[in-house]
């Protein structure tokens, strides 16, 4: 197996594991994602970080259509629950996500370095995480 599709691997295993079920949940509501639902955690998190481009429904549509592998849109979830489990998720659940998986690629080599420094490239993009707010 090749050490990014390992990677890969432990970035699933990262979003299922308690270890960031803890680091996600939002403080005021200690007991989300612990009941078997048809939005977990990890698959919550997922979705998020598909840069939603579309309208809600059509990517959580679009979304467990890949899932099953299907071409026909499944309508699996609302966007009413969408937006109930994504209140129930911390504020730094993707950041420290984004911590995780960059501290990861460092160990195994895929962080390029130039005189010690990581290299960053940088636009004038307009950047959307999840479905909030332009930043």
């Amino acid at each position: 197996m090749s050490v990014l599709s390992m990677l890969f691997q432990d970035f699933a295993a990262r979003l299922c594991s308690t270890e960031f079920l803890q680091e996600a949940l939002h403080a005021g509501h200690p007991m989300a994602f612990s009941r078997c639902r048809k939005l977990p955690l990890g698959t919550l998190v997922a979705i998020m970080l598909t840069g939603m481009r579309m309208s809600i429904q059509a990517e959580l549509d679009t979304f467990f259509a890949h899932l099953r592998q299907q071409a026909q849109l499944v309508h699996e979830v609302s966007e009413q629950a969408f937006a109930q489990a994504r209140a129930k998720l911390s504020l730094t659940a993707i950041p420290g996500l984004n911590d995780w998986l960059i501290k990861r690629a460092e160990t195994d080599g895929f962080v390029p370095r130039w005189r010690g420094l990581r290299l960053v490239a940088a636009d004038a993009s307009t950047v959307r995480s999840g479905c909030g707010p332009a930043m």
